[in-house]
């Protein structure tokens, strides 16, 4: 048995070399102009952008960029109509008049102060704009008892987004797909006597709105930008809209901006700016500025070539976007004949292996004769030996897999400073792992902090933080926190970091960031469960939504929703002081991945989250899906007030012992949830309701699936 377990660590070892390198093709010499991440630089000309994006490509082995399909040449020549036009406008009848004053109203549940993020409804207090498919209904909404439409927009394309600023509206949305050229490589052949192949490129929309009159909106801002919209962010009287779009490795066509009927591109090749960081299919990012109230203004962009944007955040003066450095593994496997392998052999062993790296043989013949090495050396030894071996290199994989893991995947932070319709690129900077989402990352006092996991699955996960100054060096670091665990949340308040890691139990990290060059775990609560989604209650105190869970047999078993309120005042011994479950092990709440569903006010303890609740009753499957809508008080914690759904239609079954189930449909499913005055309105792709938010009685209701 013995015998057997020596051999499978030296079996495993040479797999994990031989195996991962074999598939692998072979590195060509423009590698050597990525072994160090460069500084900021723009090209000089298309061509040498052309040239950067090839060799980073085959320095991968293979083509990235966006899917190629063939078309006609002749489709070229039909106008493409401007993303986002309006197929419809219809009218409500009525007309609403504005009270002189403005009534109490929540606003969307957001991440930096003064920094707006769009959303699918929006309220000014006197109007709710919602979007819908795609449709955007502007509702007269208070009082409630006389809540109407009183204005439709409908749209040809699909809008996703929208802020409201004063009497301006900004709609941001995805174009349907349209066809561009990208020409032939010389080793391709024409099909179909067309030379070209033509790619699936989308168009991201913007457009603003004149709403000083409610019930007749003018459309006076029509911005159209090549790429996906990925997200954008309102500060003041400016918007920010960041789009990716693919950099064809045969010919990389720069972003164009579509505004007002003109045609220009976003940039020249002379102001792409770029790094020396390969990658597999490279992404045009770019920052467009918009000044919502100023139509004649004109926009302003920046254009980088990157990786694929991984996560967001942004200050009132900075935009930080994250992509993702990954080690070339031949990179990994040379370190591991040099920190593992050749330490668990003898001197002459190791020669041999030096002389094998060094020589100009392919990497798989290299590998191959590394192989036979290790057989022979392994054949010659005694049990006693290869037992010594199997600890000795079970202890050496574990310190170099923590180690190497720091390296392997990188998360590289860019930093852009905006200031109205000045965007400027300032640094970069890099931390190991890689972060969760927006709420992984923080600006505070000049400090950008980030909480990121590294490990794969050959390796165990650890969690950290790192504190970077101004200029994106790491300055302070907390290091390999939760060992075999990733981070679920995190939320950085103040001088203060709170982290969840989640395998088995939901560890609480309350971290001290007050000295940012030594960041220091200041305590750490467990319990059952995790928190997806962590929301500041007041300074001392924390709301965690997600999931609770159970021992099972095979590890955790999730059996609902878990709202939990921490108390975080005696920072050394965090406790949870309320939770409640909603549901069974199907029960879910997009608040989990979507934190604009999230409706806290702690002035009125009120606290409402969307939450869908499934599973069997007597042998029929039944889903329900509504607002909870819950009193919340550091006193009785959370207390359920009662539940709101949009479901109109149920089935009833005959018989004493049958209960109703109903047909769930997802347009009736309560996306978001907002106050003005004592009233609550709930909405979904089909109702707007409102109750009131004393006792949840239905006050009236409109239906915008019309």
């Amino acid at each position: 048995m013995k015998n057997i377990m020596a051999v499978g660590l030296i079996l495993t070892v040479l797999i994990l070399l031989f195996g991962v390198f074999y598939f692998l093709p072979e590195v060509h010499e423009t590698s050597k102009i990525y072994e160090e991440m460069g500084e900021y630089n723009t090209f000089s000309s298309c061509e040498q952008m052309k040239e950067f994006i090839n060799e980073s490509e085959e320095y991968y082995g293979y083509y990235g960029g966006g899917m190629r399909s063939m078309g006609a040449v002749e489709a070229l020549g039909t106008p493409v109509p401007m993303a986002g036009e309006i197929a419809e406008q219809s009218f409500a009848k009525g007309f609403a008049e504005t009270d002189s004053g403005t009534p109490d109203y929540s606003e969307t549940n957001i991440q930096v102060e003064g920094v707006d993020e769009a959303d699918i409804v929006k309220t000014d207090g006197n109007y709710i704009y919602v979007l819908s498919g795609q449709k955007l209904s502007i509702i007269d909404a208070y009082p409630a008892g006389d809540a109407e439409i009183i204005y439709t927009i409908e749209f040809k394309d699909i809008p996703q987004e929208l802020f409201i600023n004063k009497d301006k509206l900004v709609v941001f949305g995805q174009s349907s797909y349209r066809y561009e050229p990208v020409p032939l490589m010389e080793e391709e052949i024409a099909i179909g006597g067309y030379k070209g192949y033509y790619s699936h490129s989308p168009r991201t929309f913007i457009m603003v709105y004149d709403v000083t009159d409610r019930n007749d909106p003018e459309l006076v801002r029509n911005v159209t930008l090549d790429g996906n919209y990925y997200d954008s962010r309102m500060i003041g009287d400016y918007v920010y809209i960041i789009a990716n779009k693919n950099a064809h490795r045969n010919d990389p066509i720069i972003p164009r901006i579509y505004a007002d009927g003109e045609e220009r591109s976003a940039c020249n090749c002379g102001e792409v700016g770029y790094f020396s960081i390969p990658d597999s299919s490279y992404m045009f990012t770019t920052i467009l500025s918009v000044d919502t109230q100023d139509d004649k203004k004109e926009v302003t962009s920046d254009v980088y070539l990157m990786g694929y944007t991984q996560n967001l955040y942004v200050s009132q003066n900075n935009i930080y976007i994250t992509s993702v450095k990954r080690m070339d593994y031949r990179k990994y496997q040379e370190r591991m004949v040099e920190e593992v392998i050749k330490k668990l052999v003898p001197f002459d062993v190791a020669v041999k292996i030096d002389n094998i790296m060094d020589s100009d043989k392919q990497f798989y013949e290299k590998w191959g004769e590394i192989e036979e090495i290790m057989q022979d050396y392994f054949n010659r030894m005694t049990m006693e030996e290869k037992e010594r071996l199997t600890k000795e290199g079970e202890k050496e994989m574990e310190e170099f897999e923590k180690k190497i893991a720091k390296e392997m995947e990188k998360t590289i932070i860019h930093k852009i400073s905006i200031d109205k319709s000045s965007i400027k690129y300032e640094t970069k900077g890099e931390v190991p792992g890689y972060t969760l989402n927006q709420f992984s990352m923080d600006e505070h006092n000049g400090y950008f902090r980030v909480a990121t996991t590294t490990g794969n699955w050959r390796s165990e996960n650890y969690n950290h933080l790192y504190v970077l100054d101004s200029d994106l060096e790491i300055v302070g670091k907390v290091e390999d926190l939760a060992k075999g665990e990733r981070i679920k949340s995190a939320r950085f308040i103040g001088d203060r970091c709170y982290m969840v890691t989640f395998v088995q139990i939901d560890p609480l990290f309350v971290i001290d960031l007050s000295d940012p060059e030594n960041p220091t775990v200041l305590g750490e609560l467990k319990v059952s469960g995790y928190s997806s989604y962590l929301h500041p209650y007041d300074e001392d105190h924390l709301i965690g939504i997600g999931k609770e869970t159970e021992e099972g047999k095979w590890g955790p078993i999730e059996i609902g929703v878990k709202l939990a309120l921490f108390d975080v005042s005696d920072v050394s011994d965090p406790k949870q002081m309320s939770k409640y479950i909603i549901g069974g092990g199907w029960a879910s709440t997009p608040v989990m991945y979507d934190h604009k569903a999230f409706l806290f006010d702690r002035d009125k303890d009120l606290l409402v989250i969307p939450a869908q609740v499934s599973g069997r009753t007597l042998g029929f499957y039944t889903t329900w899906q509504g607002a909870y809508v819950f009193d919340l008080t550091l006193e009785d914690g959370f207390e359920l007030k009662g539940t709101i759904n949009h479901e109109e239609t149920k089935e009833e079954y005959e018989g004493e012992d049958y209960y109703y189930r109903y047909r769930s449909s997802y347009s009736n499913y309560v996306k978001r949830s907002l106050y003005i005055d004592d009233v609550l309105y709930t909405i979904s792709n089909n109702l707007v309701k409102m109750n009131e938010l004393e006792d949840l009685e239905e006050i009236n209701k409109i239906d915008i699936s019309q």
